[in-house]
């Protein structure tokens, strides 16, 4: 992933303009701020003071950190710079009145600092937005709060677009699983309470949890990550592929109740609805394959994931549902006669 807005290809205007300036000044524009709150007048306390400079600078080693901003820094070269810019005076002095003056010579524009010096942030230029480079600098902001504790002090994290993603990628990462597991009970519940057959619930959603990994395959090659956006897509392409399931079992459910055996209701329910399943979903693909041309990566993305699923979904149901059906009908043949579904009364 280069550098840039995510929703926009590698070639938009923006992100090659946003790659050249990180290619030529070091400097990125993806921001991540790590906000330090502090007493009344910390700024004027070299302690905390102190404690923001070896902050940033525990940060600036972080892989993916191409430059810190923060006030302590700055503060430093408003001290030299008073000093004939002699670079031994680059340091915090310790004297608060020569600190507040140090302070005050660093723009209040650039939003280092707020009216009560109770808000310090660090700003964290990083080279991209990966989740790797994401949680290495998460990763290290908590470390450092861990291991060199301030009374009175609180690092939180984090503000900035990278910061904001950050956070996404967090709450995606603990709310994915969760969501999904959701999705397929839902389904198995609804399965069992049609077909009241467990070998039904095996059969269909087997298929579908499959294609479901073949999808995040796909996400991975395409290097399409999962975020805030493509999380719900991936729900509802499960949600849409277990109708193929549907469309062949319920037939072959209605056909093993009038008492033909599993090869040939299988072989009679395919003549029935096999072509309208594949047609189904040749149409939803078509349809979402169009989306592949869009200017924004994300359409273009999400229309590639949908076409995808649509057809593995597909032919997962023409392919594995029938052979674990058949498998499952010799390894635990049926005691008793096979009820019609409700959808078919």
């Amino acid at each position: 992933m280069l550098p840039g807005a995510p929703e926009l290809h590698d070639d938009a205007r923006y992100n090659r303009d946003v790659q050249s300036v990180v290619a030529h000044f070091g400097l990125g524009l993806d921001l991540f701020t790590v906000v330090v709150e502090a007493p009344k007048d910390g700024c004027y306390r070299h302690d905390v003071m102190a404690y923001v400079d070896r902050l940033g600078w525990a940060l600036a080693g972080v892989p993916g950190v191409l430059s810190v901003q923060s006030l302590p820094m700055l503060a430093k070269l408003a001290a030299s710079g008073v000093n004939e810019g002699n670079p031994r005076w680059a340091a915090l002095p310790r004297d608060e009145s020569s600190l507040a003056e140090a302070v005050r010579q660093v723009p209040e524009a650039l939003r280092l600092y707020n009216a009560d010096c109770t808000v310090l942030p660090v700003n964290l230029y990083l080279a991209d937005h990966k989740a790797a480079t994401l949680q290495q600098v998460a990763g290290a902001v908590q470390a450092f709060r861990a291991a060199h504790p301030l009374p009175d002090v609180n690092v939180r994290m984090a503000s900035g677009s990278a910061g904001v993603q950050a956070a996404t990628n967090d709450v995606i990462e603990h709310a994915e699983l969760p969501m999904m597991l959701y999705v397929y009970l839902t389904i198995v519940a609804l399965v069992f309470l049609v077909y009241r057959d467990w070998r039904a619930m095996v059969a269909c959603c087997l298929p579908l949890t499959l294609a479901t990994f073949l999808g995040y395959w796909f996400m991975k090659a395409l290097d399409i990550g999962l975020t805030v956006a493509t999380l719900p897509v991936m729900v509802l392409a499960v949600g849409i592929g277990v109708d193929y399931a549907f469309y062949i079992y319920n037939r072959l459910q209605t056909h093993l109740a009038r008492g033909r055996p599993i090869a040939q209701a299988f072989q009679q329910a395919l003549r029935e609805v096999g072509i309208a399943t594949v047609f189904t979903a040749l149409t939803l693909s078509v349809g979402v394959a169009t989306w592949s041309f869009s200017p924004l990566k994300f359409q273009a993305d999400m229309g590639m994931l949908l076409a995808f699923m649509f057809m593995v979904n597909m032919v997962m149901a023409i392919t594995l549902l029938p052979a674990l059906a058949v498998v499952l009908e010799l390894l635990f043949p049926r005691r008793g006669p096979v009820r019609a579904p409700l959808l078919d009364h």
